[in-house]
Order: structure tokens, then sequence, then C-alpha cells
């Protein structure tokens, strides 16, 4: 895998809108008792993912994007270790159906990298982490688990993902991307941007 500066400001734009999503929205979610807030996360996790992939279609950058992301949570949150362990998952689980299994209909992906990414959560976090949370439901809460929120995040990623590939070929084509991405002055712009936003995280991690 060949990556470009071009290429690494990709990755963190689309890592900081994940990680921004997760500890903004995730925190307002979790903070209310949202139900299914997972499942609303995991959508916009995979419309990100799905961008990205348009712009990054390099194997492995999910995985990269999912790991910079959990980093951008765990800078900005509190601790909470399962929910950073399921945000680099769903980007692996990202990657290899995508990137491994390379299936053309993006329904389907996004169905079955769901669905993956809900199990190797469950079955890692109860049987390798052994957080007692999940210890005491054992695999009849890892079944639950991804047959209620896993379910509902990938019916809607049946729809959304496809979607998303669809915004992002368009706009990749368009000729406004083709002059944006010329241009030096919005490249250093998000540049800036990025190094601000991660600035600012590592201040609120002291700070926390």
């Amino acid at each position: 895998m060949r990556l470009n500066r071009e290429d690494l400001l990709k990755i963190m734009v689309f890592s900081t809108l994940w990680g921004l999503s997760e500890a903004g929205i995730g925190g307002i979610l979790y903070r209310h008792n949202i139900p299914y807030a997972s499942s609303f996360l995991t959508i916009i996790a995979f419309g990100i993912l799905s961008t990205a992939k348009v712009y990054l279609p390099q194997k492995a950058t999910s995985s990269i994007i999912g790991a910079i992301a959990m980093l951008y949570k765990f800078l900005n949150t509190p601790f909470f270790g399962c929910h950073l362990l399921a945000i680099f998952l769903l980007g692996v689980s990202f990657d290899l159906i995508f990137n491994v299994l390379n299936i053309k209909n993006k329904a389907l992906c996004g169905i079955m990298a769901t669905y993956l990414g809900y199990l190797l959560f469950g079955l890692t976090i109860t049987y390798v982490f052994r957080y007692r949370y999940w210890t005491i439901g054992g695999f009849p809460k890892i079944v639950h688990y991804v047959g209620t929120d896993g379910t509902i995040a990938s019916l809607a990623n049946a729809i959304m993902v496809p979607l998303f590939f669809i915004f992002a070929n368009n706009a990749k084509a368009s000729k406004i991307n083709f002059y944006l991405s010329k241009s030096k002055l919005i490249i250093n712009g998000m540049s800036f941007a990025i190094f601000v936003i991660w600035v600012l995280s590592i201040v609120t991690y002291i700070n926390l």
C-alpha cells in the first residue's frame, strides 16, 4: 500500500470526521441513554468509510481510519474501552469485506461488514478481553446484540452504503472536486484545520 501526502491528508480528514461523530454525537446518545446508540453511530461511520473508500481505494485504509478515529475518541472522552474497540473493529470489518472478498454488490457488502463488525466486537470483548459486563451474559448476549443492534445498523447500511458510494463517485468525478483538489489554499486550509482540531484534542485529554 502506497500513500502520498494527499492520501495522508484524506485519511486524517475522514478519521477526524469519524472521531468527531463518536465523541460528539456518540457522547450525546450515550449520555442520554438513547436506545440503539451504537447502531446510529455505525450508520454514520459506514457513510464516512464508504466515501473514504472512493477517495482511498488502497487496502487497509479503512482500518487505519478506524484506528485514528479510535485515538480521537480516546483523547476527547472519558476512557471506555468497549467503544474504542468497536470503532477499530468496524474499520477492520469494512476492509475485510470490501477489499478481501471484493464483492461488487455494495448493499450486500454493507450488511456483511456491519454484521461482521458487531460479531467480532462481541466475541473479542467477551472472550479475549473478558469485560465483565459481557462475560456475565456470555454468548446469548452476543447473539442478542448482533441480532438487534447489528440488524438495525445492517438494514440501514444496506441503503446508506450504496448511496454514499454513488454520492462520493459523483463528487469525485465533478469539476468542482477537480478544482478543489488542485487548490493549494483549500489543501493548506484543511491541513491547518486538522492540525488545530488535534491540538485541541490533546489539550482536552490533558485536562480530562
